[in-house]
């Protein structure tokens, strides 16, 4: 009789990552972890004391994948408010939602996403020779944009090619941008 497989937390989080991006939160439920891994409950329960604590663990895995996902494109894409951010949503549509549209959401994350928006405050403030706030004030405003078009995606609300998307980000930054350009 071949020996049982043991489940770790490591196999856990991968599996609750894996529902996260098909099928949303609500896709992550012991049952469908069990199912996922071929085990009984009892793992999910040993490893985890109940819900609350794997979902914290998950959100970072998730938040950590985002942020794979933006350094992979390179330095100078890795910011909230370009066309990777967007990519993103158009492709990881539920872990978009999970991560970006739910309540509270950015005070869940924001210590996880600081170093990415710093970096970002910081080039914006060379790039126009700004102060802290005014650069911090600018990336808000170039986020929101892109956010806007990134949740339309996540949700097929729209449905817009690359093309369109990138001028409408390049318009929008122009407009938010105008008063620093020398």
């Amino acid at each position: 009789m071949p020996a049982k497989k043991q489940v770790t937390k490591e196999m856990i989080l991968s599996a609750a990552l894996e529902l996260l991006r098909a099928g949303g939160p609500e896709a992550v439920n012991v049952k469908a972890l069990a199912q996922r891994l071929n085990c009984s409950t009892q793992p999910i329960y040993l490893s985890f004391p109940g819900m609350e604590a794997l979902r914290a663990e998950l959100t970072a895995r998730a938040v950590g994948f985002f942020k794979q996902s933006m350094e992979a494109c390179g330095d100078s894409a890795a910011d909230l408010f370009g066309m990777p951010y967007i990519r993103f949503a158009m492709e990881e549509k539920a872990l978009f939602r999970y991560l970006f549209m739910r309540p509270n959401a950015l005070a869940e994350i924001r210590e996880a996403l600081a170093p990415m928006m710093e970096r970002s405050i910081s080039a914006l403030m060379a790039q126009y020779r700004i102060g802290h706030a005014e650069a911090d004030y600018l990336h808000d405003q170039l986020w929101m944009h892109a956010h806007g078009i990134a949740a339309m995606a996540a949700t097929d609300f729209c449905v817009w090619d690359t093309d369109k998307i990138e001028r409408m980000l390049a318009d929008g930054r122009a407009c938010f941008t105008r008063e620093f350009e020398a």
